[in-house]
């Protein structure tokens, strides 16, 4: 999936628009490991990338699923909460 598309999904989730069979804590779950699998992907490709542009594009991206994880993680902690 796309960085575009896995962070629309997400909004949706964190939004409460998801409407699958998945719980919504369920849900942020699965996309919080396709963000970390891709910032995995993306980092291996930072440290072989020589071109400062492509470079920036990639740290770029690399922000954007940060700041999603600590939305997502701050989500998680919501719920939790709730459930208690």
């Amino acid at each position: 999936m796309g960085l575009k598309k896995l962070v629309k999904s997400f909004q949706k989730s964190l939004s409460g628009e998801y409407g699958g069979e998945q719980t919504p804590r369920e849900r942020i779950e699965e996309l919080l490991g396709e963000f970390e699998h891709k910032e995995k992907k993306l980092k291996h490709k930072l440290s072989e990338e020589e071109d400062p542009g492509k470079r920036k594009d990639i740290k770029l991206k690399l922000k954007i699923i940060e700041v999603q994880r600590e939305k997502g993680m701050a989500r998680l902690q919501e719920l939790e909460k709730e459930s208690f």
